[in-house]
């Protein structure tokens, strides 16, 4: 049951954040924030990215590999894992493909979303993460999502 992965996944003491990044695109970072009280310090446990309520990116890595080929799309190429570059009317476009169609992502939009992920990490400590993710699935962090009412809430 995935309420029950949940609960034995995610510690009492982390918490998944929303951050809203291009909101007419429904595209957001969902950062999982470990609090360790005894210190008194927060430390990033993972980041992961979230477009039209699909989870897109599942682990740091992936993440990374997506905020990579959103910097250099204009150069992007047939090996890109998420992406494709479309030309239309002398426009370059960013093609990110999801379970139920796509959407474009523009040259600012890309840097808006470079940007977004710059500050989102600023003043976090990225220790833990890295040597221990909090590796959730899909279907887990889809559960979460739903019972806390976190993809419903009106922006």
């Amino acid at each position: 049951m995935i309420d029950e992965q949940i609960a034995s996944t995610i510690p009492t003491n982390v918490a998944l954040i929303e951050i809203p990044v291009i909101r007419d695109k429904k595209i957001s970072f969902l950062r999982a924030k470990e609090y360790v009280k005894k210190d008194n310090k927060s430390y990033l446990r993972s980041m992961l990215i979230l477009v039209n309520n699909e989870l897109v990116t599942t682990n740091f890595a992936d993440t990374t590999l997506l905020l990579a080929e959103i910097k250099k799309f204009e150069r992007g190429n047939k090996q890109n894992f998420y992406t494709s570059v479309e030309r239309h009317n002398g426009d370059v476009n960013l093609k990110l493909e999801l379970t139920d169609g796509h959407i474009y992502i523009s040259t600012t939009e890309a840097l808006a979303i470079v940007t977004m992920h710059t500050i989102a990490l600023q003043r976090m400590s990225m220790t833990r993460m890295i040597e221990d993710e909090l590796m959730l699935t899909a279907e887990m962090i889809s559960g979460y999502l739903n019972e806390n009412n976190i993809l419903n809430k009106k922006k």
